[in-house]
């Protein structure tokens, strides 16, 4: 796991991620506040939300490759708030499993993949 802290709230760093997000022509397939479903059962933790996204016609070719890397789609990035900084938290799609039996279209889609990532924690800040 890949972990970024950001010098900004996690609202705002919320509005950067997902405005990004559609700016790549990315869908958000949903945006999961974690702390308001840990609320709901009695329990505390700090300001969390799950943004899940991905290009249906991008993750489908590498699910056509692979289904382990089938598992790790859609994408997602993980928000945690600390005090007045944000963590991001991802997993590097070089490292999803499966990625090592993907042919040449795969392994550059997950090339595309990485440096979105890279792209997202810089447009964060």
């Amino acid at each position: 796991m890949e972990h970024v802290i950001v010098d900004s709230n996690i609202d705002t760093v919320e509005k950067k991620v997902v405005d990004f997000i559609h700016g790549k022509g990315f869908k958000v397939f949903d945006n999961i506040d974690q702390k308001a479903e840990a609320d709901n059962v009695g329990l505390e933790i700090p300001e969390t939300r799950l943004i899940i996204f991905g290009n249906p016609k991008v993750g489908t070719l590498l699910m056509q490759e692979n289904d382990d890397v089938t598992f790790e789609l859609p994408i997602k990035v993980l928000l945690i708030a600390k005090d007045d900084q944000t963590e991001l938290i991802y997993r590097d799609p070089c490292d999803f499993p499966g990625n090592d039996q993907l042919k040449e279209q795969g392994k550059k889609i997950i090339e595309k993949m990485h440096h979105m990532y890279q792209e997202m924690m810089e447009a964060a800040k």
